[in-house]
């Protein structure tokens, strides 16, 4: 069912309701089950999901559109992001004790920890991408201002910037120009770094009201959506990456986290976990970027991953005494 409900100076929102599955995993039957980043490898059909309840990295079979619990891997401490290095069959996962788990994913259900990596934190390590061509994981660590290099073939560190500033947010690897961008939602900033050199390019200025959180990128147009966590006069923001600019604002949505980019189905998923208007899942077509609709979610809903195989999507579920996750098709 289709709706359209009043916005920002009056225009008009449109929203579409869709049926949601709640998906169990044995310990979310009783109580506040805090999951944190999603993550699907779409070649092997899993969904790793970030657990700060069991401290572990859950795994969810999405081989069909109902999503089965696997299991859950150990890492020590409460988990935040995560991110799947196909080409060297590795998973790599932050933990808040600063620490980098990396775990090996080349024998399907003997997935093993190979080895935790210290950033040198005091406090959490969070979100992360991975460069495939230069085989290369970027780690922010939010509270502390740095950004970690990791090459994800060794497994070992080969740099770190430092004296980044505050709210260091998601970097994500543009397979168009070979940069890694990230977001700094404290200094409602965007950041540029050259993975061949391990440099740092350059720090723009969003200059629009965003405090930029999620970041997902279209290389065909080499243009992003920032999924901006502002909440006294919540948007979304289309990114030039070549420019450094904004290029649109969109107020139909906003005050979120999560963004993702699907090439597949051409569409941006932003989950919009605090829009003042409830939490909703946002979904914007990818070229050009213009907003579709919104699917009401629920507060905490602020991750996303989408099946490609099954035309799903997945966010968490963190009201008390339900699933771990939503899942819910986009609207046709």
């Amino acid at each position: 069912m289709e709706i359209l409900t009043h916005g920002i100076n009056m225009t008009w929102v449109r929203a579409t309701d869709q049926p949601r599955t709640l998906i169990e995993v044995p310990t979310a039957a009783h109580g506040l089950k805090f999951c944190d980043t999603l993550e699907i490898d779409q070649a092997a059909h899993v969904l790793y999901v970030t657990d700060r309840t069991d401290n572990g990295l859950d795994m969810f079979d999405v081989s069909t559109p109902c999503a089965k619990y696997m299991k859950t891997i150990d890492l020590g401490s409460g988990t935040n992001g995560v991110v799947v290095a196909k080409n060297v069959n590795k998973v790599f996962v932050t933990t808040n004790d600063s620490m980098v788990g990396i775990i090996d994913i080349s024998s399907p259900g003997s997935e093993k920890i190979l080895t935790k990596l210290n950033t040198g934190g005091k406090k959490r390590a969070d979100e992360l991408d991975y460069d495939p061509k230069d085989k290369k994981v970027y780690v922010a660590n939010s509270g502390d201002g740095f950004v970690t290099v990791i090459d994800a073939t060794t497994n070992a560190i080969v740099k770190k910037f430092d004296n980044l500033g505050e709210g260091l947010e998601q970097p994500r690897y543009d397979s168009a120009d070979g940069m890694m961008y990230m977001t700094s939602s404290v200094q409602n900033a965007v950041f540029k770094f050259d993975p061949t050199k391990d440099t740092m390019v350059q720090k723009y200025d969003v200059v629009a009201k965003c405090s930029p959180n999620g970041l997902a990128i279209n290389p065909t147009t080499n243009q992003a959506l920032l999924g901006c966590s502002a909440r006294a006069v919540p948007i979304a923001v289309s990114w030039d990456l070549a420019g450094g600019k904004v290029l649109t604002t969109f107020d139909q949505t906003g005050a979120g986290d999560g963004v993702f980019y699907s090439a597949k189905a051409d569409r941006f998923f932003f989950a919009a976990s605090n829009f003042n208007r409830g939490g909703v899942m946002s979904i914007f077509k990818g070229n050009p970027i213009a907003f579709v609709t919104n699917i009401p979610t629920a507060v905490g809903a602020h991750g996303v991953a989408y099946d490609e195989a099954n035309d799903v999507i997945y966010t968490q579920d963190q009201n008390p005494n339900e699933g771990a996750l939503f899942s819910f098709s986009p609207p046709r």
